[in-house]
């Protein structure tokens, strides 16, 4: 890391601002692969974003070692300043994917960021994008049990209930073999087909009975 990498990502503004008059190489990457605007990111350092943004004309698009952009970063960790400032001040694309296919709206699905969420909604991202697996932001979110998510992503996006991934689960199917009882409920609300079958045949009644999730029965 050197000396602008410790400094935005622990939000030392004014030091950072020294440090680019000095000519502070601002796309140097650490051993992760992350420049300084994806530290800054990742703390949720906003004030310090925008300074790379507007003064070092920082690369929004650049990518660390798991494939993901400063964008990626803020919003799964929940940064919702700081995501509206990546999309606002320097378009950051909303679509991009890492190495695993999960565009940012997984990431903040899967982590159960609802505002994050809402954001990214607004901006338009692709609610039924899929990653390497094939799931959906949907499937992510119910997967964890973040029911909040799950009814942004069902009444702001409409997101497809029955999308299926590579083993051919819905997003039911998810929630049942963990047992969320709550994001089960949303889901059936949703008319979310309860004789859905996975590659293997299995249901989500038989997900949930494996799972001795008798709530979910």
């Amino acid at each position: 890391m050197t000396a602008l990498h410790y400094a935005a990502r622990d939000g030392h503004d004014k030091v950072v601002e020294i440090l680019l008059a000095a000519n502070a190489n601002v796309e140097a990457q650490d051993n992760h692969g992350c420049t300084a605007l994806q530290c800054a990111a990742s703390g949720g350092h906003d004030k310090v974003v925008e300074i790379l943004l507007k003064t070092a004309n920082a690369n929004v698009e650049a990518r660390d070692n798991d494939g993901g952009t400063a964008l990626h970063r803020a919003a799964g960790i929940g940064h919702d300043k700081v995501v509206e400032i990546l999309l606002k001040t320097a378009n950051a694309n909303v679509e991009a994917q890492d190495n695993i296919g999960w565009t940012v709206l997984h990431r903040a699905a899967k982590n159960g960021h609802d505002k994050v969420v809402e954001i990214l909604l607004a901006a338009n991202a692709n609610v039924e994008a899929q990653d390497n697996n094939g799931g959906t932001a949907l499937h992510r979110a119910a997967g964890i049990g973040h029911d909040k998510v799950v009814e942004i992503l069902l009444k702001t996006a409409n997101a497809n209930v029955e999308a299926q991934d590579n083993d051919g689960w819905t997003a039911l199917h998810r929630a049942a073999r963990i047992g969320y009882d709550k994001v089960v409920e949303i889901l059936l609300a949703a008319n979310a087909n309860v004789e859905a079958q996975g590659n293997n045949g299995w249901t989500a009644l038989h997900r949930a009975a494996w799972g001795r999730h008798d709530k979910v029965v």
